[in-house]
């Protein structure tokens, strides 16, 4: 069964506030956003591009340095990007977030359940070469002092701190078994210690080559849509193989294959359970010959597909 009228509001979360690198910040403005209207369209899909949220501006870049100096930065941007998700939910669209740095999946997926009312029933495929699973007390472990966008999938189910899980109401978002994570390979021993416990389901990428993605991905999607009443999708680029995004945040020298993760996925957003897609990390500062940008509009394109390969 598909959605078929389907209304899609774009934004861009143009916020690096949540990592030390903050460049990608600068990735919703270099998306062929055009294009992707131009491609929904095609496919009768009603799309409009909102753009950046204008969250680059919301400090001085020289003067914050540090995790702590950005939190009210991050914070604000989360708030305004969980308020138009949430909107955007209410009036049946489909919210398609495009960043920035993912710490924004806190505002996302916090506003994507707030807006269907679907506490603890909704279903999230994560596909990262990353767990984002930090507390604030371990993430420190992380990567250049493991800034906020290490943090989101422990605040989405429900720990980590008071003003990340607050955002949509202060209830967990999301039950640990209806998350799963695809491709990671760089992570610290406190990440891989939190998704054992909590029950959350991880294909690191040994088991995704092994296996292919194809299988684990209609595992995730067993595990999102079973007894949900919403689900989504989020990808950070960095998931990727760096010849398919060298443009991203925090590259890793492996991962999944575009060739073979887009047929997969197409059509994925036609499903009447979907609910909002987020597409993280894109970093145009890195990107060669255009490679990352285009690989944003083929995901988007691709999901969003009418026909099954």
């Amino acid at each position: 069964m598909q959605n078929k009228n389907l209304q899609l509001d774009l934004f861009g979360y143009d916020s690096g506030w949540g990592c030390r690198n903050y460049k990608c910040e600068d990735g919703p403005s270099a998306v062929a956003a055009d294009a992707i209207l131009h491609a929904l369209r095609r496919e009768d899909i009603e799309a409009r591009w909102h753009g950046p949220l204008g969250l680059k501006f919301l400090g001085d870049h020289e003067e914050l340095t540090t995790k702590e100096d950005t939190l009210p930065q991050v914070l604000e941007g989360l708030r305004r990007l969980e308020q138009r998700v949430r909107d955007a939910v209410r009036q049946g669209h489909v919210p398609v977030v495009i960043g920035g740095d993912h710490a924004s999946a806190i505002g996302t997926w916090a506003g994507a359940v707030a807006g269907s009312g679907s506490f603890e029933k909704f279903g999230l495929i994560w596909l990262d070469a990353h767990l984002d699973a930090h507390t604030y007390e371990t993430s420190h472990q992380g990567k250049w002092g493991g800034w906020w966008h290490g943090q989101p999938v422990t605040a989405l189910t429900g720990n980590g701190l008071p003003e990340f899980t607050a955002l949509g109401g202060a209830r967990q978002k999301i039950s640990p078994r209806h998350i799963s994570i695809i491709g990671p390979h760089s992570f610290e021993p406190a990440e891989a210690e939190y998704v054992e416990k909590q029950g959350i389901r991880v294909y690191f990428l040994d088991e995704v080559q092994k296996r292919g993605f194809k299988a684990v991905f209609e595992e995730a999607m067993a595990r999102a849509t079973d007894g949900t009443e919403g689900f989504g999708l989020t990808v950070d680029l960095d998931a990727f193989r760096p010849e398919d995004a060298p443009g991203v945040g925090t590259a890793e020298d492996k991962g999944l294959v575009a060739a073979e993760v887009l047929p997969i996925i197409k059509n994925t957003g036609r499903n009447p359970l979907f609910r909002a897609l987020e597409i993280a990390e894109f970093n145009p500062h890195n990107d060669i010959g255009g490679k990352t940008r285009d690989l944003v509009s083929r995901l988007v394109e691709s999901i969003f597909a009418h026909s099954v390969i």
